[in-house]
């Protein structure tokens, strides 16, 4: 599906934007289900991008149509995104979903597996496409995000205690018992499980409970990249309590069974291609 991808891993945001990357699409009919990751992300269609479908799992029919002119930020992702697109040159940009808040002022909740309009958050995003457009390169257009969204983080007074206690708190979710990673968390946070669920909200855009669920799930995603997979031994190893409740959590996340996703054509771990989408939709069910 992407004719060239190159990417750029702005260390001066680290912890905050993962990767700034661009992405050039042929015409084609494929659709791309991608998978979800809990970031937060921009896309920015660069001139003459032809977008017929663009969406996430909570926007609204009338959001779901032709997406050709707009930046967007979407995500805090525990739906798959689904992209049909030809002849698209786009810039994203990936981000931790402590960001929506730290960078733009809006609850990672209130994105939570939606698109938002430029508009409807603090920032210039619109402009920014603009000046995009009239750079060169993708290093230039690369360097020049790194920039702005670098100023942006200055311009906070200071970082909240919770951001500091989430990039900490990455080393529980890497190496603690997936079980345990919640209460471990709150443990370490002196919070209550009240207080910091409501933290989560606005920082992780979701309760820790389903954070702790995704990070299962893509923990899961990663081990069934091995050449060959024994899907029991995925879902133990990834601390579900039996198959049956790794296939019934795959399956929310992914619109797919494990097996499903296996046989599926896909670039990468995240990106699964299709000539015409699943009949029954994950963006279209509650998660």
């Amino acid at each position: 599906m992407f004719d060239e991808l190159q990417a750029y891993v702005p260390r001066s945001l680290g912890g905050i934007v993962d990767v700034i990357a661009e992405a050039r699409i042929g015409d084609t009919s494929q659709r791309a289900w991608i998978m979800p990751n809990g970031s937060i992300e921009i896309a920015f269609f660069l001139d003459g991008s032809k977008v017929d479908g663009f969406y996430m799992g909570s926007d609204a029919d009338s959001e779901r149509g032709s997406r050709n002119s707009f930046s967007l930020l979407f995500g805090a992702q525990s739906k798959p995104q689904v992209v049909m697109a030809r002849e698209t040159n786009v810039v994203l940009v990936m981000m931790s979903p402590i960001a929506a808040k730290l960078l733009f002022g809006i609850s990672a909740s209130e994105v939570h597996n939606r698109t938002i309009e430029p508009t409807m958050i603090q920032g210039d995003l619109a402009m920014i496409e603009d000046e995009l457009n009239t750079l060169p390169s993708f290093r230039e257009r690369a360097r020049f995000l790194e920039g702005y969204l670098l100023r942006r983080l200055r311009a906070q007074s200071d970082i909240p205690p919770f951001v500091s206690f989430t990039r900490h708190g990455q080393h529980v979710l890497r190496d603690a018992d997936p079980f345990w990673m919640g209460k471990t968390l709150i443990d370490r946070s002196g919070y209550s499980s009240v207080h910091m669920n409501r933290l989560a909200k606005i920082w992780l855009g979701t309760t820790l409970k389903r954070y702790e669920a995704l990070f299962r799930f893509r923990d899961a995603l990663g081990r069934m990249q091995a050449p060959e997979v024994n899907l029991a031994q995925v879902a133990a190893e990834s601390g579900y309590h039996d198959q049956a409740h790794f296939t019934h959590s795959f399956k929310e996340f992914s619109g797919l069974t494990p097996s499903a996703y296996l046989a599926a054509s896909k670039i990468g771990i995240d990106t699964l291609l299709f000539e015409e989408l699943p009949e029954k939709s994950p963006v279209d069910r509650a998660v």
